[in-house]
């Protein structure tokens, strides 16, 4: 977020929320060059592979947001010249370290809210000589195609001085690795897995399946790890506490470790005194009776070979909960998948085919499949180390083929994970779609939402588990109406942001919105931002479940009954999406009050929006603006932050307001020879008001006009090409130079995202561009002189345009292309512009 004297606002937050504040940086220092270390220091005293760092300009202001506040954070001073290590006392998040001459912080990038290329740039690694085989340096080389330096400093240098592993063995003479952090506060060995770890049902599942003399090994990038941590990934093997030498207790106290509870199943340990992660173990890894499987952190192993320790472990190619890291840093989720990919197959050569006998049972075929998918091996069909044939009837049986390289029960994990994805979330809520025969079978009958809608909604809620009074628990600021309701919620959302950031109220907002232009969970947002996609799928199979084995629960088909007719198993996606995020809302704790009272008036543009610079600069934002200023104001007055009644405008709401930026509406993006006008206009009011915006901001402006159009299949919308028309039309000639008609399809090879999958509409006018074609004999019509063309695919249309504009005669000239006719057509179009999963 920009304020007016060209500073940004940086957030962040570790997990517990103990350690929160903000940095007001000077928008020219930006985006702020992050180095990753991996210096035995950062190491040891994170247990992570390194550590993501940048220095905080000097007249960058800090300010922590109450309720918390700098003695939240422990320091580790470990020398006198050293600077110190600041984390978390709660969780163990890694914060800063402070330079002992000048107080300066060198912070943690990871636990900031927005890790985006606007804010941060990852720009080397450093000391990367220090884990002697240059761990994560080796393996990430680039990051969004920008070249990483790997700086070290000349072996005279005593900063290039590090700490060197030795060799241990035990009284009998075995190797053991020693486990330490920086302090060395907790201190321990572990051993090799042994005959009878081997023998075990569960804890053979944590061997190497390529070696069992090494134990299995991950990278880690889910948010959870990442805000308690204090880094972007985590390095886990997983060992049975048994391994551990001296013996660690069920509590995982040991030495000067302090545990923290971050979930209700989940117990997490870390130093108190260097504050380096240590371990994690949850309640399906520790049976009432046998071994405990806990998460041992990489980061500090001790191993002569480095930081990888490769000759105790062998490490799985697809690191977990990537599609998480991914949300939060695209490009270097990007780039750590593809690198762990190459760094796998260079090392461990395990490209296998596998041949699948045909008289294999389904359920078996389809995990052997599942696991080639997940990444566990490296597959080719040309290049043949050793085959496998699995003997039918015998999957599974221990040192007999498939059973060799990964057990059952991994199998049966990764299906049952994989299984709960957001793919899988995502194509369980379109299956509650309205098919196209049915919905125009209810608009022929009349069919339309009426009172008894609530009552079913009622009905729902109670299936979930709630009461009704519950949701009061939620100060909820509800805009309706036919036009401009996500605009309006946008401008509160945000004014709502700023007094969050500056006076820690409201703690947490919830946003719910419709429809959605990338991905379905930007409908539901948590202080601003999209759930992320691991949250998304964990709640959405929360309410998944809770609906669906409602027929078990007393006193539903009573309440159904009181209701009128049984309602369905699970409500139509849009009530589903609805019955979610109250649920997401009231999980996540998003505040709120037990006042009620309604009344109505009738606002006119508010006169303190007169100095406001909001865009677009129209009569119908301001209007969006001004109901939005009213909403916050009453909201903000009822949490007393504000006064009711001022006459000047809160220089929060002036900034909140300018700085609102609501995705696919008015938007401009600029290329090198394309300028894209996106607006997802679909009426006939707001296809006229986009259209006068596109006129407005490309008079006098050279380059040829392309209209890209499409209406989500809707004949009818032949009428509004006339508007576009009129209100483009120029005095020296038509509107358009080109102009193209295409459908809501995203890809040419892929078809649809997901998220854009749509069953009220009939797939076989779709697929023979009936309604596109319509729509091109309409535009000749109007103008016969405008190149037409029809395209199956929003992919194919930009591509169209790019190549229009790669064939101007000069440098100078651009295309000035105007995307419109549907808010899915825009989202599409801006998620191809942007490869982003989500806005």
């Amino acid at each position: 977020m920009t304020s007016e004297n060209n500073t940004r606002l940086l957030e962040a937050e570790c997990f517990c929320g103990s350690v929160h504040f903000i940095v007001e940086v000077p928008v020219a220092a930006l985006p702020l060059p992050v180095h990753l270390c991996h210096c035995s220091v950062c190491r040891y005293r994170s247990g992570a592979p390194c550590v993501f760092h940048t220095r905080v300009p000097k007249n960058a202001a800090i300010k922590f947001i109450s309720p918390s506040i700098e003695a939240n954070m422990t320091v580790y001073n470990f020398d006198a010249h050293t600077s110190g290590w600041n984390f978390c006392s709660t969780c163990g998040c890694h914060i800063t370290s402070v330079e002992r001459d000048d107080g300066a912080w060198t912070v943690s990038t990871s636990i900031f809210k927005n890790h985006g290329p606007e804010n941060f740039q990852i720009k080397r690694h450093i000391y990367s000589g220090s884990t002697f085989d240059h761990g994560l340096s080796s393996i990430i080389s680039q990051v969004n195609g920008l070249q990483l330096e790997d700086w070290n400093p000349p072996h005279d240098d005593p900063s290039s001085q590090t700490l060197v592993p030795k060799l241990e063995h035990d009284a009998n003479g075995q190797e053991r690795l020693r486990a330490e952090c920086h302090c060395g506060g907790v201190s321990f060995t572990i051993g090799r897995p042994t005959k009878a770890v081997l023998e075990d049902a569960q804890l053979k599942d944590f061997v190497s399946p390529l070696e069992q003399t090494k134990w299995m090994a991950l990278y880690d990038a889910c948010d959870d790890c990442r805000v308690i941590n204090g880094t972007h990934l985590v390095g886990w093997t997983f060992i049975p506490l048994s391994a551990c030498d001296p013996p660690i207790l069920r509590d995982l106290k040991i030495g000067t470790a302090k545990t923290y509870q971050s979930s209700s199943n989940v117990l997490r340990s870390f130093c108190g005194t260097c504050g380096a992660t240590i371990f994690f173990t949850s309640d399906e890894r520790c049976p009432a009776e046998g071994e405990q499987i806990v998460d041992l952190a990489t980061g500090i192993l001790r191993a002569t070979e480095g930081s990888m320790a490769e000759r105790w472990l062998t490490w799985r190619s697809n690191p977990a909960w990537l599609p998480s890291g991914k949300q939060y840093h695209h490009a270097f989720g990007e780039a750590l998948e593809q690198g762990m990919k190459k760094w796998t197959l260079d090392h461990y050569n395990q490209q296998v085919r596998v041949v699948i006998p045909d008289n294999i049972s389904p359920p078996i075929r389809a995990i052997m499949l599942l696991v080639m998918r997940r990444g566990w091996l490296n597959i080719s069909l040309t290049t043949i180390p050793h085959s496998m044939v699995l003997p039918p009837k015998r999957a599974f049986t221990p040192g007999v083929g498939f059973a060799s390289i990964l057990s059952r029960r991994q199998c049966i994990r990764c299906m049952a994970s994989s299984t709960r994805s957001y793919d899988n979330a995502i194509d369980s809520l379109n299956s509650l779609q309205t098919s196209h025969t049915a919905f125009k079978a209810r608009i022929k009958a009349g069919i339309k939402p009426n009172a008894s809608s609530i009552e079913e909604m009622k009905t729902y809620v109670c299936r979930l588990g709630y009461k009704t009074s519950d949701l009061d628990r939620l100060n909820v600021i509800h805009v309706a109406g036919t036009k401009g309701k996500g605009t309006t919620c946008a401008f509160v959302d945000s004014i709502l942001s700023r007094y969050r950031t500056t006076y820690g109220v409201p703690r947490k907002t919830g946003l719910f919105i419709s429809p959605h232009l990338v991905s379905v969970r930007e409908r539901i947002r948590i202080n601003s931002a999209p759930i992320p996609e691991s949250l998304f799928a964990r709640y959405f199979f929360d309410v998944w479940d809770r609906l669906g084995s409602a027929a078990d629960q007393a006193g539903v088909e009573e309440a159904n009954q009181a209701n009128g007719p049984p309602l369905e198993t699970r409500p139509t996606y849009a009530r589903f999406l609805t019955l979610m995020s109250w649920h997401v809302f009231l999980q996540e704790g998003v505040d709120r009050a037990d006042e009620k009272g309604v009344n109505l008036k009738a606002l006119e543009i508010d006169p303190r929006l007169r100095d406001v610079r909001i865009h677009p600069d129209a009569e119908f934002q301001k209007k969006n603006a001004t109901l939005a200023t009213a909403l916050a104001e009453t909201a903000l007055t009822r949490l007393g932050v504000l006064t009711p009644h001022q006459d000047a405008l809160p220089d929060e709401f002036r900034k909140a307001l300018e700085g609102t930026v609501f995705r696919g509406r008015c938007e401009i993006k600029a290329e090198d020879k394309v300028v894209w006008h996106l607006d997802g206009a679909h009426t006939a009011d707001s296809l006229t008001l986009a259209s006068k915006w596109f006129a407005t901001e490309t008079t006098g402006q050279t380059g040829p006009r392309v209209l890209v159009f499409n209406q989500l299949g809707r004949v009818e919308a032949i009428d509004f090409l006339k508007l576009i028309f009129a209100a483009n039309k120029q005095e020296n000639g038509p509107p358009f130079t080109h102009v193209i008609f295409c459908t809501n399809i995203t890809h040419a090879q892929t078809g649809y995202r997901r998220d854009f999958v749509n069953n009220q509409y009939d797939t076989k006018e779709i697929e023979s561009l009936t309604v596109q074609r319509r729509f091109a004999e309409r535009w000749s019509s109007l103008d016969p002189d405008a190149s037409i063309v029809v395209l199956p695919t929003i992919e194919q249309a930009l591509t169209h345009v790019r190549q229009l504009g790669a064939a101007l005669p000069t440098k100078e000239e651009k295309i000035r292309a105007f995307v419109t006719g549907s808010l899915h057509l825009v989202g599409g179009a801006l998620g191809i512009l942007e490869n982003a999963d989500a806005l």
